[in-house]
């Protein structure tokens, strides 16, 4: 018998790069998701996965160094009572990868809570949060871990890591009004890990800057938080426009983000930046209400930009 294991898509309204060297981020979960189906496979030493979202078929035994695996293995290596053979998973997802989207962590928790039901281990929301950032960092190399606590718990946040090793710090926000996006695709698939490596090399030739620009930054999300509890979409957006100049400032935004960015704009959105890594995958754009949302929407077409309706409540 099948079980099924689902992982949140997620938005980063605040925070991209700069919550992993420690400053806070605000964050949400959305009603995309990475689904897993897991099945135990009799007398087999093998893992199979069937891949739907990437079109592929992989067996632990032919491909070792796939990632997949090296997930499976980073998540699990210290579960000493989990089976790891005779196992096989199959793949959905109703959001693209690469997108900024969080695909990797959704479906690092879609394959935990998955292996959870299987094998019976009653591991709460918090032990599949951590085993999922296993995953994550093997996939991203050092990440802040917002991604995965998003995709596991599905709601709106606030985010810090701690930097020391402890727990992260994760408080549920409570948004004073909904929040109507647009998510629009600049139709190139980023690498999370080489932004974030650039970024790193970044803050290591510019440390003045880069402090300068972190403290601008954290002024941007302290008060971004108390408008997000308030529901004061206005200033949301304007601090928005004020975090995207700094993300552009750090080399992350790219030549289509900014094209959306400034379309949205002139189109009466409130406020637009890149979502997740930069240098492509998505951008989030805060409009007033649907109106605004399906003008800009119909604007970013006539650009050759998908983009679709997302809401944060």
């Amino acid at each position: 018998m099948a079980t099924t294991g689902k992982g949140y898509a997620k938005v980063i309204i605040f925070g991209e790069h700069f919550v992993v060297y420690g400053l806070p981020g605000i964050a949400a979960g959305l009603d995309k998701f990475v689904t897993v189906d897991a099945q135990k496979v009799k007398d087999s030493n093998d893992i199979v996965v069937d891949d739907k979202v990437f079109n592929e078929k992989i067996s632990r035994e032919k491909n070792p160094e796939h990632i997949k695996f090296k997930l499976f293995d980073a998540m699990f290596k210290d579960e000493e009572f989990l089976p790891k053979k005779g196992i096989k998973f199959t793949i959905n997802s109703n959001f693209p990868a690469g997108g900024g989207m969080g695909y990797s962590a959704a479906l690092c928790v879609a394959m935990v809570r998955a292996m959870n039901s299987l094998f019976d281990q009653d591991w709460k929301e918090e032990k599949i949060n951590e085993l999922a950032y296993l995953g994550e960092c093997v996939a991203h190399g050092n990440p802040s871990g917002i991604d995965n606590t998003c995709s596991t718990y599905g709601t709106t946040i606030w985010f810090e890591k701690n930097m020391e090793g402890g727990k992260n710090t994760i408080r549920p926000i409570k948004c004073g009004k909904s929040l109507y996006f647009v998510l629009a695709n600049t139709g190139i698939k980023h690498n999370t890990k080489e932004a974030v490596e650039d970024v790193k090399k970044f803050k290591e030739k510019n440390p003045k800057e880069f402090d300068v620009i972190c403290s601008d930054y954290k002024s941007i999300v302290s008060h971004a938080k108390k408008e997000v509890k308030f529901g004061g979409m206005f200033e949301i957006g304007k601090l928005m426009n004020q975090n995207q100049a700094l993300l552009k400032q750090i080399g992350v935004s790219c030549e289509q983000i900014d094209q959306i960015v400034k379309i949205a704009i002139y189109e009466g959105a409130l406020g637009a930046k890149l979502t997740g890594a930069g240098r492509g995958g998505n951008v989030l754009i805060l409009c007033e209400n649907e109106k605004f949302q399906d003008k800009v929407i119909n604007s970013l077409a006539g650009k050759g930009f998908e983009a679709i309706k997302v809401k944060v409540s």
